[in-house]
């Protein structure tokens, strides 16, 4: 009998320690699994918040490529102060770098119209998102109307027309080109608009009339560039470049046709360019003081017609400025006409 109820003792301490040991493995995998859900759900709450700063970097990046204004570098955006450290949980903070293009570098200048921008997003901590995109300016100018202005239009007569639908140049702006239609005007949102005759005197997309509300680039760094053949406001040329030969004339000062004159290329006065003669010009006919066609004047412009000063436009006498992206490129090959920024490549670092 006693060594039967020591067998009976041994037997119940076994079973005991059985259960504590299998109790606590069930113990230990419970935590484990506790654990596992913990940083499963950890992982996914960083996976998506990752994922929302990704979508936040190129929103960023998006952004800040959008807010360059039009031009023919970035010198003037690489000088401009920024906030420091880093970005606020649910914000992208953008750095501009110059990419070293003059020997020896300045980081403040763009010679090569090209530039770094890095992009931090931040979620909540620790998440963080960058991208590098290296920006860039598009092929073609931006010149939206087939007259782009800075001020607003007095006159506009009836036996004058602003046509934005693409022509092509080495028809005489008379058949349909190879770029997609652009607007009739472009005006600033303030600018003042005339009172048209006929609607269909300015043609475009959206029209008639064919009128966009868009601050205009800027013009006015084209006399200083290297290509500019200067002349004097009188006697006026005759002959200011050809489809062959185009060239950047520049006029210092107020000019005035009052004879007949083409040409080609681009034609820049720093002041008033007033016609009272005629004038058929294939490229960019721009002038920083406004630009007026008397009523004895022809004006005709296969291309792009820019003006600035108030008024920018004032057209009492004959002619058109017709829409031409050929004739514009063909400008672009003397003239360092602005263009707006794009991304040309862009890669994720984190």
């Amino acid at each position: 009998m006693i060594h039967s109820r020591s067998f009976a003792r041994d037997r119940r301490g076994s079973a005991l320690l059985t259960a504590i040991l299998a109790l606590a493995l069930a113990g230990a995998a419970a935590m484990l699994l506790a654990e596992l859900a913990r940083t499963t759900i950890t992982r996914a709450r960083v996976d998506r918040d990752g994922v929302r700063a990704w979508f936040l970097a190129e929103a960023g990046l998006a952004d800040t490529v959008a807010a360059f204004p039009p031009g023919t570098s970035f010198t003037d955006v690489l000088g401009r102060g920024g906030p420091t450290g880093g970005p606020a949980p649910g914000t992208y903070l953008a750095v501009l770098h110059d990419d070293a293009d003059e020997h020896p570098d300045d980081p403040l200048t763009d010679a090569n119209a090209t530039i770094i921008v890095d992009v931090t997003a931040a979620g909540p901590d620790p998440v963080r998102r960058r991208l590098e995109a290296v920006i860039g300016r598009e092929l073609a100018p931006f010149l939206p109307g087939a007259a782009t202005l800075a001020g607003g239009v007095s006159n506009l007569t009836g036996d004058f027309r602003l046509d934005g639908h693409d022509g092509a140049v080495e028809t005489g702006c008379t058949m349909l080109g190879d770029f997609p239609p652009r607007a009739g005007a472009a005006l600033p949102p303030t600018a003042t608009a005339p009172v048209l005759v006929d609607p269909a005197q300015i043609e475009g997309v959206g029209g008639p009339p064919s009128v966009v509300r868009r601050p205009a680039p800027d013009l006015t760094t084209l006399p200083t560039s290297a290509a500019a053949v200067h002349v004097p406001p009188s006697p006026f040329p005759a002959v200011l470049g050809t489809q062959a030969a185009p060239q950047l004339t520049v006029v210092d000062g107020d000019a005035e046709i009052d004879a007949t004159s083409s040409g080609a290329g681009a034609l820049y006065a720093t002041g008033h360019l007033r016609i009272s003669g005629h004038l058929d010009f294939a490229g960019v006919v721009a002038a920083a003081g406004g630009v007026e066609v008397t009523a004895t004047g022809n004006l005709q412009v296969c291309g792009a017609l820019w003006g600035a000063g108030e008024p920018a436009l004032d057209a009492r006498g004959h002619g058109f400025v017709r829409a031409s992206g050929n004739a514009i490129a063909l400008a672009a090959r003397v003239a360092p006409l602005p263009a707006r920024a794009r991304v040309l490549a862009v890669r994720e670092l984190f």
